[in-house]
């Protein structure tokens, strides 16, 4: 620099003073060469303190991936085109089942991948160094050396190296998510076989229903038929019955007081009216019967509950005297209902009557009606003080020509026409009842 200098000033000198010089383009040129070593010397320089800064801070992005890579909870290694490890951390070789991860260097990952996920490898190999994609992510199963089998998720990202490619390999532990997949897909199997099931049920049900509704229309049929047949029945069979009761009226007028055989004959005629009376008691009944399988077979009508529980009361009349029995009625509100007449008046006639007859033998019977509105419609309760009823008895209670107590006379008609009765209106009837204390019938009018 000190020379440079002088020559500087030498050429100004020089300059000043119009001195010859003879050397003075060849010491130029010299000057000139020397600024431009200088100036390279000073590139050279730059180049290389920046070279170290760069080899610096490449020193410290690996020293960060390392710690990144060694303390990852992640499973990581690095592999070559023939999946040979190359580097590992702590995590893979913890996931493997290894006390540390240089057990793992200079071996195929292939060692620990399970027979039937081979393929799954090769894949991976054909993605990224045939292909040469950019990343690869599959899922697979490992062994461990004890045996134990884990699925893992692997993603492999491919990166350069000393003119060569490496791939930078991630493995996630996902067994438990995969048992709850398995799971997930058992229980959705399950539930498949169930739905099939059920449609196949389904079917079944639906043909087995279709059987029912043709059963239930023959029956129908046969049931309309039958009430038919029940019908005229009992209306052909009074004129006979009429006739025989004319005949023994006859006979016993024919024969007077001093006819010898009439001692005789006469509680047998006496016996024979009686019979053909319950006898046209019983085609009554079955008249009922078949009418009250047709709703419409009685023309329906503005009634009062009152007035027909006081035309009640006078038929059992000779009854509660005999009995020394009670009719207590307690109408709350309105107590009219459309119904038909004669329906109403055998449902309260067969309730207040059967309190009476199946009394209990130990006190005099007590009746109470009482009637209230519930939801628009008329219900109506008999309580009564008698007998009581069984849960077997009340089991059996409605059904047609079952007695419960022989004691009584009676056909087993009445409760089971009342129960028809009210079916087919859409009412309803139904008991509750304590054995040696008393029962209560609920009816309910429709509206």
């Amino acid at each position: 620099m000190r020379i440079l200098r002088s020559l500087s000033a030498f050429s100004i000198v020089c300059a000043m003073f119009d001195l010859p010089l003879p050397e003075h383009c060849a010491m130029e040129a010299q000057i000139q060469a020397l600024r431009a070593e200088l100036a390279q010397a000073h590139e050279a320089q730059r180049q290389q303190e920046a070279q170290r800064e760069e080899i610096t801070r490449d020193y410290h992005r690996q020293l960060r991936f390392r710690t990144i890579f060694e303390h990852s909870p992640l499973g990581q290694k690095i592999i070559d085109a023939d999946l040979t490890i190359r580097q590992a951390n702590a995590a893979i070789a913890d996931l493997l089942g290894l006390e540390s991860p240089l057990e793992l260097l200079g071996h195929a990952i292939l060692e620990y991948a399970h027979p039937d996920h081979y393929a799954d490898w090769a894949r991976l190999q054909e993605a990224l160094w045939a292909h040469h994609l950019t990343s690869f992510t599959l899922e697979t199963r490992l062994v461990r050396p004890d045996g134990a089998l884990l699925w893992c998720r692997v993603t492999s990202v491919l990166f350069p190296d000393e003119g060569g490619e490496l791939g930078y390999t991630t493995l996630e532990n996902i067994s438990e998510r995969k048992l709850l997949e398995d799971q997930v897909d058992q229980h959705a199997n399950a539930l498949q076989d169930a739905n099939e099931q059920l449609a196949a049920f389904n079917e079944e049900l639906q043909v087995a229903n279709e059987e029912l509704l043709a059963a239930n229309m023959a029956l129908g049929r046969i049931n309309a038929e039958l009430d038919t047949f029940v019908y005229a029945a009992s209306h052909d069979l009074r004129a006979p019955i009429g006739n025989l009761q004319g005949l023994v009226q006859v006979l016993v007028a024919e024969l007077s007081a001093d006819t010898p055989q009439l001692a005789q004959a006469k509680p047998i005629l006496d016996l024979m009216q009686e019979s053909m009376a319950r006898f046209g008691h019983t085609l009554d009944r079955l008249a009922d019967f078949s009418i009250a399988y047709t709703p419409d077979g009685l023309v329906r009508e503005h009634l009062e509950l009152a007035a027909v529980l006081e035309e009640v009361r006078q038929e059992v009349a000779p009854l509660l005297a005999a009995t020394q029995g009670q009719l207590l009625v307690d109408i709350a509100g309105t107590s009219s209902l459309w119904f038909a007449a004669k329906h109403v008046y055998s449902v309260m006639l067969n309730l207040v009557s059967n309190a009476l007859k199946y009394r209990h033998p130990d006190r005099a019977p007590v009746v109470r009606v009482r009637s209230h509105r519930e939801q628009g419609r008329l219900v109506v309760r008999v309580q009564d003080n008698g007998l009581g009823l069984s849960h077997e008895q009340q089991d059996q209670l409605f059904r047609l020509f079952k007695r419960l107590h022989s004691h009584v006379e009676g056909t087993g008609v009445g409760l089971y026409l009342v129960k028809k009765i009210l079916d087919n209106a859409g009412g309803s009837i139904q008991v509750e009842s304590e054995l040696g204390r008393g029962s209560t019938f609920i009816v309910n009018f429709p509206g």
